[in-house]
């Protein structure tokens, strides 16, 4: 699964999402959480696994835990089920047992995960919320968030490594006996906030792409190129043109614009 990750550039949201597998496979071109996911749970069932679709709600610093993210569960494996996820935007690329508590380290960048029970008196969850979700995912950071894509996303300024694991944080709040169909309530509903045209969705203002690596990450931004390898910058090149931001994409990640 660690594969996906590095294989699949993720890149802005496309209404098309009955295209995903021309588009991924084909196309070699990335996609967001839905796309990924949804191409990565074919795969699996083509190979002779069970996988269920599951909702996530994304939990923040402040504020109610937000929709829109699609997980994948497996079924059938020993030791199993397991959640698997290779289409966050900062993911897991290991399996991580839905035995709470039980944790696994991922052998790439040294961050460590488990799911514990919901405790519905944290993270600002709404009544329903309490009620819908039983589980959530943690994630302890080998080199704290430098190593994160996010800090690009968001637009952050870099922190410093951390020298020693950082405490476990919570990711996002899920229920492992989820089976969901695509065409859901739920799912239109975290679709549609992630598709939203306003300036409070960073999908929607400004182009963004970026891969896992066996270090870190690969970003593009709008006018700029990086690499980053255990929570450094190794390279950075500014894009001054339309021309360079598309050979960069072409060069680094293998997407061409139409």
């Amino acid at each position: 699964r660690g594969a996906e990750v590095l294989r699949c550039p993720a890149r802005n949201p496309s209404l098309h999402t009955h295209e995903t597998l021309k588009k991924i496979v084909f196309e070699r071109r990335g996609g967001f959480c839905w796309e990924i996911n949804v191409a990565f749970a074919w795969l699996l069932k083509a190979l002779g696994y069970r996988v269920r679709f599951g909702n996530a709600n994304v939990i923040k610093p402040k504020g109610p835990p937000i929709p829109g993210h699609l997980c994948l569960f497996v079924d059938g494996l020993l030791k199993g089920p397991f959640l698997v996820d290779p289409g966050f935007g900062d993911a897991p690329r290991v399996p991580i047992p839905l035995n709470f508590g039980t944790k696994v380290t991922d052998s790439m960048i040294g961050d460590e995960y488990c799911v514990i029970s919901n405790d519905g008196s944290k993270y600002d969850q709404t009544k329903d919320q309490r009620k819908r979700f039983n589980g959530v995912l943690m994630r302890s950071r080998c080199r704290g968030l430098a190593n994160s894509p996010m800090v690009d996303f968001a637009g952050m300024e870099r922190p410093p490594i951390s020298n020693e694991m950082t405490p476990p944080e919570p990711i996002y709040l899920f229920n492992g006996k989820d089976d969901c169909e695509m065409d859901c309530a739920e799912f239109k509903n975290g679709l549609s906030s992630v598709l939203r045209k306003d300036k409070e969705n960073p999908f929607s203002q400004k182009r963004l792409c970026f891969l896992a690596t066996q270090k870190g990450y690969k970003f593009q931004g709008e006018e700029y190129f990086k690499v980053v390898e255990f929570g450094k910058e190794i390279s950075r090149a500014e894009l001054k043109s339309e021309l360079a931001y598309r050979d960069s994409l072409f060069e680094h990640f293998n997407v061409t614009l139409r």
